[in-house]
């Protein structure tokens, strides 16, 4: 695909255009003058458009048969006389075939199989192994081009688009996730930022009292096991009740030990007081799918609150929420499901509906709750709470037609299922060690495996260890996520269509050199088991000028602060200057 000259333009036409519904959206490679080509064209074309008569319109499309439609402005009469644009995401199609009749591109037959051939429609740097498409997601080029015309349309007319046009794909947007996750209806659905800021919006509109609980994980993703934290030091008498998971175990010893400390919670709990258990689906590290429909069930019998922590699930996973019994569930499309970061959506079943009472920052369409307010509107305080960039929302439209020209949800879940397990099964014989799911139960995009340290390595130097490890495979080109869990570092590696067996090789081995590093590194430092992890970074080896990489979110104390000084590579800005126009 040749994105930088297969450019998407828009031809933005006037009321009288609109109302003749003319095929004058196309598509074309311009070369490298071709925004500004386009956008002159279109704009001529606009300008004489009450002299084009409907004949007019089929010669142009005729004379321009190879290009191809992208969208349609169109009329529409019941949203106050404006145009709404309905947008259709094509690339220059030599991978798909036009159906005319469907008015869609449609799959070919010669379209590249998944694994290294697809890395032609993402714009990595050359030779970067991303072995953690987990943390932030990666955008398709032909995602990015649609995401840079809204961009555009966004800045053509700055109180159109704030004040009336984002609204309509905003809904249609809404509406196509609620069908594909399962909801009953698109007032279930609000967008958000990511997942941390969909959780701490739930967990802030809890109205809290003397002895209501929270229960949380080990393994809850640390800015909602925070956010847990923070509301019970604004509240103390919240309490938090945790329940330890650890890896390896069983899917039928996750849910024994839930029903028991779901039971004795609620045993234990005052009189009338509120139990919130906060769910993951998907557990970030370890990355471990979990038996969440399950436990929301014994949630739903106890009639405890089920809140679900579902990162990772939209795009890795198959959901029907409005079966699930889960009173929210929030998740981050940015991930798995291809859409611009940030971009996420909230939930709600109909009885957790009202919960809901404000947003953050609180809208202007806040109203206080009171006899004359039947139920929240809380739709409305989504819909605008201040300005936001909303392309990222809109992007999931485009996120959903790639995925289903490429082959569709199953297609893509299969592929990266079984590439995990087995990616996993080679990684650890490189490494001589052992997959936390050798069975697999826990495994969908994402697989485990312990690191090559030796039994003997000390854990004293958390922080550091973390710190090294990241700088050097960065140093390397390549990146997966480690973590440290039950006295053991592991790595948790995504699988994604561009990745094949390969790549766990390439990684295996690099991380057989940088944990031996490592370990050298450690041992002349020759620090006492009993020091602080900042002493070990003196001694460390660092690629990145000194440069010291620590994830909070790992629940890490950071030695010292990263600065931009220190984290981008020799020569960077050099690269940078050399790109600019």
């Amino acid at each position: 695909m040749q994105a930088a000259t297969n450019v998407v333009f828009i031809a933005v036409v006037t009321h009288r255009l609109s109302q003749h519904p003319p095929r004058l959206l196309f598509r074309r490679d311009f070369g490298a003058n071709g925004r500004s080509a386009a956008r002159s064209y279109t704009k001529q074309a606009a300008s004489i458009g009450q002299r084009i008569t409907r004949r007019g319109y089929e010669v142009i499309e005729e004379a321009v048969i190879q290009w191809f439609k992208m969208g349609r402005w169109h009329h529409d009469k019941n949203t106050l006389d404006h145009l709404t644009f309905e947008h259709r995401l094509l690339d220059d199609c030599h991978n798909f075939i036009y159906d005319e009749t469907n008015e869609r591109c449609s799959r070919s037959s010669n379209l590249h199989s998944f694994g290294h051939e697809f890395l032609q429609y993402y714009s990595f740097n050359k030779g970067f192994l991303n072995l953690n498409n987990g943390s932030f997601g990666a955008l398709p080029i032909v995602i990015t081009d649609a995401c840079n015309e809204l961009t555009v349309w966004q800045e053509d007319n700055t109180d159109y688009y704030y004040r009336i046009g984002f609204i309509p794909p905003l809904i249609g947007v809404r509406e196509q996730l609620a069908r594909f996750v399962g909801a009953s209806d698109v007032d279930e659905i609000v967008m958000t930022a990511n997942t941390s800021t969909g959780m701490g919006l739930v967990l802030r509109n809890f109205l809290w009292k003397s002895g209501d609980i929270i229960i949380r994980f080990n393994t809850t993703y640390g800015t909602v096991y925070k956010t847990i934290q923070y509301i019970h030091d604004t509240n103390p008498d919240v309490e938090i009740s945790q329940y330890e998971l650890l890896f390896p175990t069983t899917r039928e010893a996750i849910l024994e030990g839930w029903q028991r400390h779901i039971h004795n919670v609620k045993r234990n709990a005052p009189q009338g007081s509120k139990i919130v258990a906060v769910v993951d689906s998907i557990v970030a590290n370890p990355g471990a799918s979990m038996p969440w429909k399950e436990m929301v069930r014994i949630c739903k019998d106890a009639g405890v609150w089920a809140v679900v922590d579902g990162a990772h699930s939209v795009g890795q996973e198959p959901l029907d929420l409005a079966a699930s019994g889960a009173d929210f569930f929030v998740s981050s499309a940015h991930k798995w499901l291809n859409a611009k970061r940030g971009c996420a959506f909230i939930w709600f079943s109909k009885r957790s509906r009202e919960i809901m009472l404000t947003t953050i920052p609180t809208s202007a369409s806040y109203v206080s709750p009171g006899p004359d307010r039947p139920e929240t509107n809380i739709i409305s305080q989504f819909q605008y709470n201040g300005t936001i960039d909303y392309t990222p929302y809109l992007s999931v439209h485009y996120a959903l037609q790639w995925r289903e020209w490429i082959g569709g949800e199953s297609a893509i879940h299969k592929y990266c299922n079984n590439l995990a397990r087995e990616g996993g099964r080679r990684l650890a014989k490189i490494m001589d060690t052992q997959v936390m799911d050798p069975d697999g139960e826990f495994t969908l995009a994402m697989v485990n495996v312990v690191l090559p340290f030796p039994k003997d390595f000390s854990s004293s130097y958390d922080a550091a260890v973390a710190s090294a490890l990241t700088n050097k495979l960065l140093a390397q080109n390549m990146f997966a996520v480690t973590f440290y869990h039950r006295e053991l570092w592991w790595t948790r590696v995504s699988a994604q269509i561009w990745n094949e067996l390969s790549d766990f090789e390439i990684l295996g081995n690099a991380f057989v050199s940088i944990c031996g590093q490592i370990v050298i590194e450690h041992q002349n430092a020759n620090i006492p088991p009993d020091s602080k992890a900042k002493s070990f970074h003196s001694y460390l080896d660092h690629p990145f000028r000194g440069a010291v990489a620590c994830d909070p979110n790992d629940g890490l104390d950071c030695p010292r602060p990263v600065t931009a000084t220190t984290v981008v590579p020799v020569g960077y800005h050099t690269h940078l200057a050399s790109i600019r126009p």
